[in-house]
């Protein structure tokens, strides 16, 4: 259960739970992981960073490109001396909202033959459910308020 103890308002709240359901609607998109407390002088663990599973295979059969991610969240734990790092998905961050790109190269449609890389990218999703084709979700488009 979330709590939000900053938010005063009903509305608000709804709002933020229905953020959290949204992102966590299609599975969890972030990545955890220990590190020694000792490689903080090595390792810049404040930053971004990709990573790559050496043994995926994609669908065309050449590997894992890798992916970038986001440094969410630093645990530390002095007494055994780790760090847990939380880091998230940037590729499923950018697809969540809608930035333009050139179509000249990017993939036509969203379902095929548009990659993971072009789906950082603004596609226009069914007006009436919201969803593309293969039931993901379409862009968050917001008025700024």
């Amino acid at each position: 259960m979330w709590e939000f103890p900053w938010i005063t308002t009903e509305t608000l709240a709804d709002q933020r739970v229905m953020e959290e359901l949204q992102k966590r609607g299609m599975g969890a998109r972030t990545i955890e992981f220990p590190i020694a407390l000792s490689w903080v002088n090595v390792l810049d663990v404040f930053t971004n960073f990709k990573l790559q599973d050496p043994f995926a295979v994609d669908a065309a059969g050449v590997g894992d490109p890798g992916a970038y991610y986001f440094v969410e969240n630093i645990g530390y734990d002095f007494i055994k001396e780790k760090l847990m790092i939380t880091a998230i998905d940037m590729r499923w961050l950018l697809t969540q909202y809608c930035v333009l790109g050139d179509e000249d190269i990017l993939a036509g449609n969203w379902g095929d033959p548009a990659s993971t890389e072009d789906r950082m990218y603004c596609y226009v999703a069914d007006e009436i459910t919201g969803q593309f084709a293969d039931g993901e979700p379409g862009k968050l488009f917001t008025s700024g308020q």
